[in-house]
């Protein structure tokens, strides 16, 4: 779930490729951007009726953001919100990502805008599209400098497999593409 920082590229592939969670860094004044990261849903102009399950899905998938967001701004690989919203093999991607946040010393900040719709549903598996904005960026916890490469705010596509077990949807794997918005998202 993160994009930008230490080698955007390298680390620009999201959850179906097995890579966590991506977050776009962006540029300011860290004293001014180091607040908690946070996670907003923009209200849309057209009125439409969600079923029952794309709305369980949806609120699982915004679930899985908040926790991550949550983790990242202490880069606590052991939040339990995490594994109560993501399912393996994000999961334990997600939990080393942060594990080396924690080593390296930095945090993410700044806030993410879903706007996440249903694509496809099954009995137990659903593709969830997403032209989320991000505002995040990463800090160093000691001296509260922003964690290069710093690039500016940005849409991203992001595409989700979301998994039903037990009752309860949770993201399974989940791909990010930088810079713009694909995937009928």
């Amino acid at each position: 779930m993160r994009l930008g920082r230490k080698g955007a590229s390298a680390t620009a592939i999201g959850f179906l490729m097995g890579v966590p969670f991506l977050l776009s860094a962006c540029g300011g004044s860290p004293s001014a951007n180091a607040q908690s990261a946070t996670t907003s849903t923009a209200k849309s102009t057209t009125t439409t009726t969600l079923s029952a399950t794309d709305t369980a899905v949806l609120n699982a998938y915004r679930a899985g953001w908040a926790a991550y967001t949550h983790a990242l701004k202490t880069a606590n690989a052991f939040d339990p919100s995490l594994p109560a919203t993501m399912a393996q093999p994000l999961l334990q991607k997600v939990e080393a990502q942060l594990l080396g946040d924690q080593h390296a010393g930095d945090i993410g900040t700044g806030s993410i805008q879903l706007h996440p719709k249903v694509s496809s549903l099954t009995a137990t598996t659903a593709t969830v599209v997403d032209c989320a904005y991000s505002s995040s960026e990463y800090v160093y916890v000691k001296t509260g400098k922003l964690v290069p490469p710093i690039t500016k705010p940005q849409n991203v596509g992001v595409k989700a497999t979301m998994e039903l077990a037990g009752g309860t949807w949770k993201v399974a794997q989940q791909s990010v593409t930088e810079g713009k918005c694909s995937g009928g998202s």
